[in-house]
């Protein structure tokens, strides 16, 4: 009946509690019980973001209801709140009419006055609460489409202004670099090999970048066509190779990729828009690099890229690494824009490119930690 509404409920009497959790559940999306009002206030605490209604006794060991619902009312002022009670005089309602409780029923409890209650008085301001929230997300929204169609139209015009004189400085700089090469060994040449490093890490680095805004400057017209996934994934590790070799193995099945890896299985076939998701695979793979060249143990650093065919016909690749994982503090905001952690890894916008290429495609990407390692698992 009220399938939108999360209730916690709270009753210290064992048989009463009972009773009313065998009919709760058939009427509420979830119910969450307590058995005293410490309980009930550390289960709210837990559940505050999806509960939208507190019902709860009064007379109860350890902190009475009135008491729970006051500190509950300073962590959420406007939740609904319901009492049920034995109580009728005055000043234990003037105690529930200072709490902000909006309703009360009677003891021993009526289903049907119950249900009533809560249409009358305590669903509209449910549905004005979750309105409010539908409204706040459809704005964030909004705003998030207007900024990435702002930056789409700036990052196309600077890409266009960049390409083309970072190509001719990458092109000039390769051919330098041989020259650096057949020099006489010196402390200069040395010198020069190693700054000649932090220059190509720093082209890479710019190249990403205008990848990224590339990406976001599209407007995704590619056309879907029946791709073998395995072959995106060696096209997508033979343009990321020259950095790789420099950072970790990388195992495909449990095959170690070389630039002569080949596709030999064509069992992992589906739709998708080529270009796109090999671009998906490069963020994932330059992500994975970036933490494990933090490992100081070449030798120890591992990528395992899994791909598989599931039972209904999906495709399923997973990216497991050994860098140590993603934290507790990025976990949930892994795909946000913006949000990088990285010193050097360019806009932070990279896993959040990857996100929406993949829900464009109508399917699923999600990150966890495993052993002792990241997952990036992509499911088309």
């Amino acid at each position: 009946m009220f399938k939108n509404i999360t209730v916690l409920y709270v009753e210290d009497e064992e048989s009463i509690r009972e009773a009313i959790l065998n009919i709760l559940p058939q009427l509420f999306k979830e119910v969450i019980s307590g058995s005293d009002g410490a309980e009930g206030l550390e289960l709210f605490e837990k559940n505050q973001d999806k509960i939208d209604l507190v019902i709860t006794d009064i007379n109860m060991p350890k902190l009475n209801g009135l008491d729970m619902l006051d500190k509950i009312k300073d962590i959420s002022p406007f939740l609904p709140m319901l009492i049920t009670t034995a109580h009728n005089d005055a000043d234990f309602l003037h105690r529930a009419i200072d709490v902000g409780v909006t309703g009360y029923i009677n003891k021993p409890i009526d289903i049907r006055k119950l249900l009533d209650v809560v249409k009358k008085n305590i669903l509209p301001t449910i549905e004005k609460k979750q309105l409010e929230i539908q409204l706040e997300l459809q704005r964030e929204r909004e705003l998030e489409s207007a900024k990435f169609s702002a930056i789409g139209q700036l990052s196309a015009g600077i890409t266009h202004e960049i390409n083309t004189p970072l190509t001719y400085i990458k092109a000039t700089f390769e051919m330098m670099s041989y020259d650096i090469e057949d020099l006489p060994d010196s402390t200069i040449k040395t010198s020069m090999i190693k700054d000649s490093k932090l220059i190509t890490d720093g082209l890479q680095r710019m190249e990403n970048i205008i990848s990224s805004m590339k990406e976001m400057a599209s407007m995704g017209k590619e056309e879907k066509e029946d791709t073998n996934i395995m072959s995106t994934l060696l096209v997508a590790l033979t343009m990321t190779h020259n950095k790789i070799k420099h950072i970790s193995k990388v195992f495909v099945n449990g095959e170690q990729f070389t630039t002569l890896s080949e596709c030999t299985n064509d069992d992992f076939v589906t739709s998708i828009q080529k270009q796109r998701i090999e671009q998906v695979w490069i963020v994932i793979i330059n992500n994975a690099m970036d933490e494990l060249v933090k490992n100081d143990n070449f030798e120890a650093r591992r990528l395992d890229i899994f791909v598989e065919k599931t039972n209904e016909g999906q495709v399923l690749v997973k990216f497991k690494d050994n860098a140590g994982g993603i934290s507790d503090e990025i976990m949930d905001k892994i795909f946000d824009a913006f949000k990088s952690t990285k010193e050097s890894s360019g806009m932070g916008v990279g896993l959040n490119i990857a996100q929406k290429i993949i829900h464009e495609h109508g399917s699923s990407i999600k990150a966890y930690n495993e052993d002792d390692g990241a997952v990036f698992e992509i499911l088309l």
